[in-house]
């Protein structure tokens, strides 16, 4: 069965595809909607996928700490940190696992259509988030208010934190290996193409 967007494309703009993080760990690249279940490497136990579960197990941890905190005090809105949260774990996911449709297709510019600049981040402080403060990142780390708190949730994001950077290392380190792949592909090809002096 179809959704919309991939009947009707033009209506939803430029999409973004989000890939499976256990495939993309062993060299495959699987759309993660709809994935899961028919996922080869679901029950995979290798220290990368091990990473991948863990990172989903903090996320959790993070929003039950929130939710259990909000029984204590209820309030009529939505507390900012759910919010910021909701988006700082996204662009954050964003970063390591996603992709826009025109990536996909080999147009990989990155600019914005409208003016031609290139899109920028501009994530906020995850550990002034938990406390309900916004501040941007850039900048940040020495003066945040919150950089020697030791609560749960401070200490829930600084071990995602950590995992999310051995994340990207092995993702760049993957990228690294793939293009020296296709590079030593190309050098033989190369080689050959040259006309080798006879005597």
């Amino acid at each position: 069965m179809m959704n919309i967007e991939e009947i009707l494309p033009e209506l939803f703009g430029e999409k973004r595809v989000y890939y499976c993080q256990r495939c993309l760990n062993h060299g495959l690249r699987e759309k993660r909607k709809n994935h899961k279940l028919s996922c080869s490497f679901r029950f995979c136990q290798c220290s990368n996928c091990i990473m991948v579960e863990r990172r989903r197990q903090l996320n959790s941890r993070l929003m039950q700490i929130e939710g259990s905190q909000e029984d204590k005090k209820p309030s009529p809105t939505t507390p900012l940190t759910t919010l910021t949260m909701a988006l700082t774990t996204s662009s954050e996911e964003d970063q390591m696992e996603c992709t826009s449709q025109s990536e996909t297709t080999n147009e990989s510019s990155g600019e914005d259509k409208d003016d031609g600049k290139p899109k920028e981040r501009r994530p906020n402080c995850q550990r002034c988030a938990q406390h309900s403060v916004v501040n941007r990142l850039k900048g940040h780390k020495r003066a945040c208010p919150f950089r020697d708190c030791f609560c749960a949730k401070c200490q829930v994001v600084v071990e995602r934190q950590k995992l999310m950077a051995d994340q990207i290392k092995l993702r760049r380190r993957q990228k690294r290996e793939k293009n020296n792949l296709n590079s030593e592909r190309e050098a033989p090809m190369t080689h050959s193409l040259t006309p080798s002096p006879t005597g």
